[in-house]
């Protein structure tokens, strides 16, 4: 009789084994895990529905929330939840979200993930945080692009047309498929608008000639000093794109190289964009607009052609609304060749048709003015 009983209990283990109940990976069928690339090419697993979702870099939450995801969200950056009115009409329960501080190169306190019980981390490609999420078992995945993945302006123009549009919505088509559900169909609606209007400029601008196009130099990336800027490879095929020619630092320490005044005096540029990323930019653009300042003699001042970046349910440089952005530069750069687009009424036409919300007049002006309100001075990513 023992001997039936140890037999049976043998047999048991063998089919529990074979079975796998949840330990299989994504083929299993029962399994409640899949794998994922991430956008640094890391083969993540992660839950097949995760429901409690933390979006601590700059556009996630606003990524996760145009996508459906917006009732998975269980933390979220803390400015996220104060900064943009945009975002707090298009969801008042973001003001009820978890919030905490992180930028990319802050420190995760480990503790406050495990303690709301999140089961999937949107963050930055840190390689040293992101060890800490993996040691106590919570997913962990990086949908920043990486821009420095081609390195210099002749790399950045050597991409195709097609190229640039896939690594342009490749973040958004991979949080869809990370929510899966209704959120792969919108991803492709989204995709479809994008391509339209990124197929648009170039077949207005890419004809120009360097002669044509207006000189533009993106300052003020960091602090209230403009300065400073992004990389050239960064922004370079956006601007062109918009039928500009961007000037800027070719390489530098750190995310936001300087420049020196001289070399900006030099450049003389037509345009300059004054980044949200900076602190207080509408301050810095009075600054040099200023009787007697040291920027008077500047082009893009004495014409006053000093732009801040437009800001909705987040920067509208990034996320989902880069497309936005382009638009808007374009007819800011060109606008005998763009002289048909009205931005008010594409930015109303991008919330309805992506958020669901439909915006005043007044409302999408103020999302060109920069719509945003700080909170505490911890600066924005």
């Amino acid at each position: 009789m023992i001997k039936k009983i140890i037999a049976l209990l043998m047999i048991l283990l063998i089919l529990f084994n074979f079975c796998g109940c949840a330990t299989q990976p994504s083929t299993g069928g029962t399994s409640n895990t899949r794998e994922i690339n991430d956008l640094i090419g890391r083969r993540v697993a992660i839950p097949v529905n995760p429901s409690r979702i933390a979006a601590m870099t700059g556009p996630s939450y606003e990524m996760v929330f145009m996508l459906g995801g917006h009732d998975r969200i269980a933390m979220t950056k803390s400015g996220h939840t104060t900064n943009y009115p945009l975002a707090l009409l298009t969801n008042p329960d973001l003001a009820n979200y978890q919030g905490i501080g992180a930028n990319p190169s802050s420190s995760v306190n480990i503790e406050d993930y495990l303690r709301r019980e999140i089961d999937l981390v949107i963050y930055y490609a840190n390689n040293n945080e992101l060890k800490k999420f993996e040691a106590v078992g919570i997913p962990s995945i990086v949908l920043t692009l990486n821009t420095g993945i081609l390195d210099t302006v002749e790399d950045v123009m050597a991409q195709t047309l097609d190229e640039y549009i896939h690594n342009s919505t490749i973040a958004v088509k991979t949080l869809a498929d990370v929510l899966g559900g209704e959120a792969v169909e919108e991803a492709k609606r989204w995709e479809q608008y994008c391509a339209e209007k990124i197929e648009m400029l170039y077949q207005r601008t890419s004809r120009l000639t360097d002669d044509q196009r207006k000189i533009v130099f993106w300052g003020n990336t960091w602090g209230e000093n403009i300065l400073a800027s992004y990389p050239l490879n960064n922004r370079y095929y956006e601007v062109w794109l918009c039928g500009g020619k961007l000037v800027g630092p070719e390489s530098g320490t750190g995310n936001f190289p300087e420049v020196t005044r001289e070399q900006l005096f030099d450049w003389d540029p037509d345009i300059i964009l004054v980044d949200n990323h900076g602190n207080y930019p509408e301050l810095v653009i009075k600054s040099m607009y200023k009787e007697g300042s040291i920027w008077e003699t500047l082009s893009a001042v004495r014409n006053k052609q000093l732009y801040r970046i437009p800001a909705g349910v987040f920067f509208l440089d990034k996320g989902t609304t880069t497309t936005l952005m382009l638009l808007w530069l374009a007819t800011i750069t060109q606008p005998e060749l763009f002289e048909d687009i009205n931005m008010v009424e594409e930015i109303k036409y991008y919330y309805k048709e992506f958020y669901e919300y439909e915006l005043t007049d007044e409302q999408a002006q103020r999302v060109l003015d920069g719509w945003y309100e700080r909170q505490g001075d911890e600066p924005d990513l």
